[in-house]
């Protein structure tokens, strides 16, 4: 039984950092080609790419504690030291998104007011 949770859970550690360089990899660019002629400004291109990345980096370390946190270990529980920063992150989230959207719509506005 405690070897199927340690299995399971490494197992979802490594599926989740697999999907979150495919999110990177593959994902990525193409809202990056999408979003290259809506902006037209290469540095806030890169800058909304670096917000997108640091919040899949954020979702993803989020994820990996949760599952480290399922296996029930006595050296493996101190992990829930990082509980107060995770937290952080997580409150954080809603507003980054709010950001990033603002960002994109102000970036368009400008872009649609050059034409």
């Amino acid at each position: 039984m405690a070897t199927e949770v340690w299995v399971i859970n490494v197992l979802g550690i490594v599926f989740a950092i697999v999907a979150a360089l495919l999110i990177i990899v593959k994902i990525l660019p193409r809202i990056r080609d999408v979003a290259d002629p809506i902006i037209g400004s290469e540095t806030a291109i890169n800058g909304l790419m670096s917000l997108l990345v640091l919040l899949v980096y954020i979702l993803l370390f989020v994820g990996i504690i949760a599952l480290i946190k399922n296996i029930d270990n006595q050296y493996l529980n101190f992990i829930s030291v990082l509980d107060p920063g995770v937290n952080l992150f997580v409150s954080l989230l809603p507003y980054f998104k709010w950001l990033i959207f603002a960002l994109v719509l102000g970036l368009s506005a400008k872009y649609m007011k050059k034409q």
